[in-house]
């Protein structure tokens, strides 16, 4: 997986919200959206703590990460994955993107 890029996406669960909403809406937002898009390699959602998680996503390169961008607002599975999340008034979002350097497996 060398060369890939790493997006990081920190999530916190809006109020009220639980676990077993979020995991429902990100296994829609995969099934039905981000599973079809261009470059997507893979995806790990982990808990941080108490009502928070972070997901993160692989993508073969920069631009597939970009595009998928601009598709997101255009999606009901990412407005439904969104929903469960605590957004800020005024949040540009804090999604982040690395090039990964290496990889080391067992």
């Amino acid at each position: 997986m060398n060369g890939t890029i790493v997006e990081w996406a920190p999530i916190k669960l809006a109020p009220g919200r639980t676990e077993a909403d979020l995991m429902a809406a990100s296994d829609a937002f995969q099934r039905d959206f981000l599973s079809r898009q261009p470059g997507f390699v893979r995806r790990e959602l982990v808990r941080k703590g108490e009502g928070e998680y972070v997901d993160i996503v692989h993508w073969r390169s920069i631009e597939d990460a970009r595009a998928l961008m601009e598709k997101v607002e255009g999606s009901p599975a990412c407005q439904a994955f969104f929903s469960v999340m605590q957004m800020d008034e005024g949040e540009t979002g804090c999604v982040d993107h690395f090039a990964s350097v290496a990889v080391y497996e067992p």
